[in-house]
């Protein structure tokens, strides 16, 4: 991968020597420094060298790495230098030391492949010469070759959400409403009737007093305990039922038709579900009794009462009140909102939005700014199961550099799509784990993803 911003074509030195494709290039965990040194024209005399000393570091000042040099020596000086080996100048460091050859055309071919550091990523390319071979370098003859940006930039595949043309939405919750003995009326004023009947009529008026929702059905369903028979069980679930579809038909004046109702006759799913969570000393007997004991309901019942009677007076008093509840569900349509009324319930009342409404606001920033990134964040946080919502947080993730946390969202991304692959290579490449991101890089590029091109690039 080479992210090179500036390429002089040729640099004419004041010895004479011409550099020529000077380039800082990246590929993974290496960089290289590559160029030609023409040496064809340079000036030196017989008995003097030239010493071409590269000089990598970071443009910003932070960082720097030795780049070994090249000594260029006249034919006298390599004689001496054969006769008198210890007055050498740092020859066991040089990159290439070469005699001058009179006309003769000569090039160096110079590349050097470092470690990559995080100070590389915005570096620059000097070239200092030493006149006098000495090892002085005299301040005019610094040389600016190049500059390179090496920051690995991944392009991600964002996916645009499926249309939502009716945006349908549904509130629920379960009310505990106290009858008087074998009786089916509701009395608002008995017992904690007021508190449970308020916790109903404070949901649907959520639904209800808001204009941006139409409420559409409301579901109610009611459960009886398993105590008595199933017959007088069955009267009751079904009376209490309609009597509640009643009490709120007339307090809002909703067509019957928008109240469906629904009953259960005995709470037995909910029986096992306390049995199990409890501290009773026979929960696995009572648990084995109730899946495999008599096929008769109101045999079960009479028989389990008779084989745990101690256990039984404690479900009696502390499970079977809270079996005979009512569960509602208000179903409700959420309007479509235009763009900039999008952009500020983003941030106030994100819940109203499609993942679509979301995506469109999102468009409007820059990729990668904060606000990009928000939207993102809000999406996934509201539709947390969605596919599409956790690649597009992910792929915002991945814009600041966060792969382990990306890589958490794409976790939940079941289907093998190329956004999800491109997303996860990207992932491994800032985690430096080379053979993942080509393998997931490699499955995007399978289905002709634009991006996971761009990114193979900084893998090869």
């Amino acid at each position: 991968m080479s992210g090179i911003s500036d390429i002089y074509a040729q640099q004419v030195l004041q010895s004479g020597t011409v550099i020529r494709n000077a380039e800082i290039s990246r590929h993974r965990d290496s960089v290289t420094v590559s160029m030609q040194m023409d040496v064809t024209d340079t000036r030196i005399k017989s008995g003097g060298s030239l010493i071409l000393a590269p000089r990598l570091s970071g443009a910003d000042g932070k960082g720097s790495a030795y780049v070994p040099p090249v000594e260029l020596m006249g034919r006298k000086r390599r004689i001496y230098l054969q006769r008198n080996p210890e007055t050498a100048y740092t020859s066991d460091e040089m990159y290439r030391v070469i005699e001058k050859k009179r006309k003769e055309k000569q090039l160096v071919e110079y590349t050097v492949t470092l470690p990559y550091a995080a100070w590389m990523d915005h570096s620059r390319l000097q070239i200092v010469e030493d006149l006098c071979g000495c090892g002085k370098v005299e301040s005019g003859n610094l040389n600016e070759l190049t500059q390179a940006d090496l920051s690995f930039r991944p392009r991600l595949a964002y996916v645009v959400p499926e249309a939502e043309p009716i945006k349908t939405r549904e509130l629920s919750g379960k009310a505990f409403l106290d009858f008087r003995v074998n009786r089916t009326e509701i009395d608002p004023s008995y017992r904690q009737n007021p508190v449970e009947l308020k916790r109903i009529l404070a949901s649907i008026d959520t639904v209800r007093n808001d204009k941006d929702f139409t409420v559409t059905e409301i579901t109610i369903k009611g459960y009886a305990s398993p105590e008595g028979s199933y017959a007088a069980n069955k009267r009751l679930a079904e009376g209490r039922t309609e009597a509640l579809k009643k009490y709120i038909v007339d307090k809002y004046g909703f067509d019957k038709s928008v109240i469906r109702v629904e009953s259960e006759s005995e709470n037995w799913q909910g029986l096992v579900e306390y049995v199990s969570a409890s501290n009773l000393n026979d929960k696995e007997q009572i648990l084995d009794f109730i899946e495999n004991g008599p096929s008769d309901i109101d045999q079960k019942e009479k028989q389990m009462r008779a084989k745990f009677p101690a256990s039984y007076n404690v479900l009696l008093n502390d499970c079977y009140p809270g079996l005979r509840r009512t569960d509602y569900r208000i179903d409700y349509v959420i309007r479509s909102f235009k763009l900039e009324e999008a952009k500020a319930l983003v941030k106030t009342a994100p819940q109203r939005l499609s993942l679509e409404e979301m995506f469109a606001v999102a468009q409007t920033y820059e990729p990668g700014s904060e606000d990009f990134n928000q939207v993102f964040d809000v999406a996934v946080k509201m539709y947390p199961d969605d596919e599409t919502a956790n690649i597009n947080a992910a792929n915002a993730l991945l814009e600041q550099g966060r792969a382990e946390e990306a890589l958490k969202y794409l976790d939940k991304v079941k289907n093998s799509t190329p956004e999800a692959a491109n997303a996860r290579g990207v992932a491994y490449i800032l985690l430096k784990d080379y053979e993942k991101a080509e393998r997931y890089i490699g499955k995007a590029l399978e289905e002709h993803l634009e991006e996971a091109a761009h990114n193979m690039e900084f893998l090869k």
